[in-house]
């Protein structure tokens, strides 16, 4: 199953000192275990060791242009297949050097037009198509096998994750109300186990030309999921509660009481630190809208999301970044138990655990202008 996983690491200063997080206070509800632990963020001296990066068949380190957890696949046998924009799938060794390269661009069986996710079912390969809103397909050979549509319940979904036995999705829908994110567990016809909506916005022209039929609220709330094994933790925005399921049952949540605050300029300038980009297609220069029209036209969400996004290690923990993830990290950390450890700063957030407990982080190449894939090691 696709593993991708979140951690970060800490770049101490030198005045830096940690403190012991406080007691958590626990909770039964029907079932549920309810760990909420105190608002008070305390430091985690974990220092990360690189050990190397994923390299082309030279030996020199492949460049990426931008590398999500999402478009990252890890096997039980230590390999790693990434989705590159030409789009095709990479994959490497467990050494981290490549070794083939399958998939391209095209209509067919195992060709790719929009790919959005990669994963794996037994000992299938798959890709997320959005443009042809099917599964595309490869085998043990990783030869090309029939698409599978993404119809009926699963029309829409952007997000998949398999398990043996059942399914989790998370489904966006628009329509003439406005924008529905939920997240679905296992039983295709059941009840979301948790959901957002935002009404929709009003038509809109921005001051360089560029017009838009629905203005989306920024920072509008929507579920953020990630899984591991037979799990998956989830957050509803703006709050702050990760909500940890087995297939559709949920287990625990665990909380920060941490409180929520307007969205100021500065926040949203977190997220868009030029203005908000909007391409114009070949040989047209973009259209950037600055922040003050932004905010005016479009609007801004009533509260600023507590978490952006989350994810579960194959050991339990859980992780939920704090900050948009255009902006300087800020994560916190819970242990198995839901029991705040303490928070990470300074680095963006792995995309892919190895079976030997290694992580995969996406950083920037300094030499070369592109993204590199380091395996790292964590040391408590």
């Amino acid at each position: 199953m696709r593993a991708p996983i979140l951690l970060a690491a800490l770049v101490l200063a030198a005045c830096a000192r940690s403190e012991a997080p406080a007691d958590a206070v626990r909770a039964d509800s029907a079932g549920v275990q309810i760990v909420t632990s105190g608002a008070r963020d305390s430091v985690l001296p974990w220092r990360f060791e690189e050990l190397g990066v994923l390299r082309d068949s030279l030996g020199e380190p492949y460049l990426f242009d931008r590398v999500f957890a999402s478009s990252v696949l890890t096997d039980r046998a230590g390999r790693t297949y990434v989705l590159t924009r030409d789009p095709s799938i990479v994959r490497f060794g467990r050494e981290g050097q490549q070794e083939m390269t399958f998939g391209r661009r095209g209509s067919g069986p195992g060709e790719l037009q929009f790919p959005t996710g990669i994963g794996s079912m037994g000992d299938t390969v798959w890709v997320a198509d959005a443009a042809k809103r099917a599964l595309v397909r490869y085998g043990p050979d990783f030869e090309p096998v029939d698409d599978r549509r993404l119809d009926g319940a699963l029309a829409g979904a952007d997000l998949i994750l398999f398990r043996t036995g059942g399914v989790w999705f998370r489904r966006v829908r628009y329509d003439s109300l406005g924008i529905t994110s939920e997240v679905i567990g296992d039983t295709l016809s059941g009840a979301p186990l948790a959901r957002t909506f935002t009404p929709a916005g009003k038509p809109v022209r921005f001051a360089c030309g560029v017009g838009l039929s629905n203005g989306m609220t920024i920072l509008a709330p929507q579920v953020t999921f990630h899984g591991a094994r037979a799990r998956i933790v989830l957050n509803a925005q703006p709050g702050y509660a990760l909500q940890l399921f087995e297939g559709p049952r949920l287990v625990a949540s665990v909380r920060r009481p941490l409180a929520p605050h307007a969205p100021s300029p500065d926040d949203v300038r977190l997220m868009y630190p030029e203005g908000m980009t909007i391409g114009l297609g070949p040989g047209r220069p973009p259209c950037v809208v600055p922040i003050p029209e932004l905010m005016e036209k479009l609007g801004v969400a009533e509260a600023m999301p507590l978490v952006f996004d989350v994810m579960l290690l194959k050991d339990g923990s859980m992780w939920a970044l704090r900050t948009p993830h255009q902006a300087p990290p800020l994560v916190d950390v819970f242990g198995p138990d839901g029991v705040y450890r303490g928070t990470l700063r300074d680095r963006r957030l792995p995309v892919a655990e190895l079976p030997n407990g290694e992580l995969l982080f996406a950083r920037e190449d300094t030499a070369s202008g592109g993204t590199v894939l380091a395996r790292v090691r964590i040391v408590p």
